[in-house]
């Protein structure tokens, strides 16, 4: 998000940005997008420096025309994080305005980023053309990947890191971005001096820090699945991860199945549908397709090893 709106910025275009939760209302968004005219701006003016004249804001209008008016003086980005809690109301009609100036053929783009459980926000909206756009899935990184996340900033501000010290970020990251940051935040602070390459007997200094970072991370996400009564179904969906890297959909809702059947509760259709998309929706899980077939997998695996050994799913799950 924060690229794109750099890019823009490079580029002159208008970038607009919001947090899905700022976003209250349709009338408020409308009253964002607006550009006050020079009436009022000049009477606003005159407010501030003591004179309040009894003005009062004209109605924004629909938020289509709006950004008609922006996008004929020059393109325009709009750029909301968080958007998988996008309200209804104002997502809707922000959606359908975006589709009406394409139509048009003005540069308006609407740039969304939120968890996995986006697109579920999205469908709820009744808009269906975002199906057709472009999706970013950013999932987790592989280790080359990984590797470059830590190694190229460094090297591109005169600093480095050895490969055995490479490795051990690589390896306790699990390749989820948010632990590929929190290592590069770590080695960036604790080692200010460009003239000495990282190595791996340094990284024992600052592992405990990352390690409790990571540790309160986990309990948060163990506390999302308890306050659902779903620790232990994810629990035992960690069992089809065990010796796969992802597993079919059936599978996955065969185990909540039995996970359900086991605590005796409801495990008909609906029930199991209920919680595989409540663990979809904390991100717990991800569904992907691959070769045209839907298969899901773990949203950070060594999450599920911490929620099964919490568990008590398998004693030999004591290190996660």
């Amino acid at each position: 998000m924060q690229w794109a709106r750099r890019e823009a910025a490079a580029r002159r275009i208008e970038t607009i940005a919001f947090y899905a939760a700022e976003i209250r209302s349709e009338a408020w968004l409308a009253r964002q997008l607006s550009v006050l005219p020079t009436w009022l701006r000049t009477l606003r003016s005159v407010s501030a420096l003591g004179i309040r004249p009894n003005v009062r804001d004209a109605a924004p209008g629909r938020i289509s025309n709006l950004l008609v008016r922006r996008a004929r003086k020059s393109p325009v980005l709009i750029a909301i994080d968080e958007a998988h809690i996008l309200a209804l109301e104002a997502g809707r009609a922000l959606l359908s305005a975006t589709q009406e100036l394409r139509g048009l053929g003005l540069p308006v783009m609407l740039l969304l980023a939120g968890t996995p459980d986006l697109p579920r926000n999205l469908n709820s909206m009744g808009v269906s053309f975002w199906e057709r756009s472009e999706t970013l899935r950013i999932g987790l990184l592989g280790p080359d990947a990984t590797a470059k996340a830590i190694r190229i900033p460094l090297e591109r501000n005169g600093r480095s890191i050895e490969s055995g010290a490479l490795e051990l970020v690589v390896d306790e990251s699990h390749g989820y971005p948010f632990f590929v940051q929190l290592w590069g935040r770590l080695l960036w602070e604790n080692y200010p001096d460009p003239s000495n390459p990282i190595i791996r007997a340094d990284m024992d200094r600052i592992r405990p820090r990352f390690q409790e970072t990571r540790e309160k991370f986990y309990l948060n996400r163990y506390d999302e699945l308890t306050r659902a009564e779903l620790a232990s179904v994810a629990a035992g969906v960690f069992e089809a991860f065990v010796k796969a890297k992802r597993t079919t959909l059936d599978e996955v809702n065969r185990i909540i199945k039995s996970s359900l059947e086991l605590q005796g509760r409801a495990s008909d259709s609906h029930s199991v549908a209920a919680a595989f998309d409540r663990l979809h929706a904390l991100g717990y899980i991800w569904s992907t397709v691959h070769q045209s077939r839907h298969y899901v997998e773990p949203g950070i695996p060594s999450l599920m090893r911490f929620v099964a050994r919490w568990e008590g799913l398998d004693p030999q799950l004591k290190e996660s």
